[in-house]
């Protein structure tokens, strides 16, 4: 099981008193990662078209900020890869599990 977090409403932030269990159908996970897909994909676009060709000492450290905007949340490696990729012009491969 994954928790999420309260993600209620009440904005309450005191002593969890019960948990709820649900499972996930398909289509709806299906659904989610598209929407992700498309989050990341968007805000790859934007970053490239200010950072294409730049230095990656430039462009790295822009990285980390950029996409946790957007509730992503890329391991170093991931962040080194991606900012040689921005930097050369280069496609680079998301993948959404």
């Amino acid at each position: 099981m994954t928790s999420i977090g309260d993600v209620g409403s009440s904005g309450c932030l005191g002593k969890v008193v019960g948990a709820m269990e649900f499972k996930w159908n398909e289509a709806g996970l299906r659904q989610l990662r598209d929407e992700i897909g498309r989050k990341i994909a968007d805000a790859d676009r934007r970053f490239r078209a200010q950072h294409e060709g730049k230095p990656v000492g430039e462009v790295q450290p822009r990285v980390k900020r950029w996409f946790a905007a957007i509730g992503v949340d890329l391991p170093a490696n991931q962040i080194a890869d991606y900012a040689r990729a921005v930097s050369a012009r280069e496609p680079f491969k998301w993948v959404v599990k």
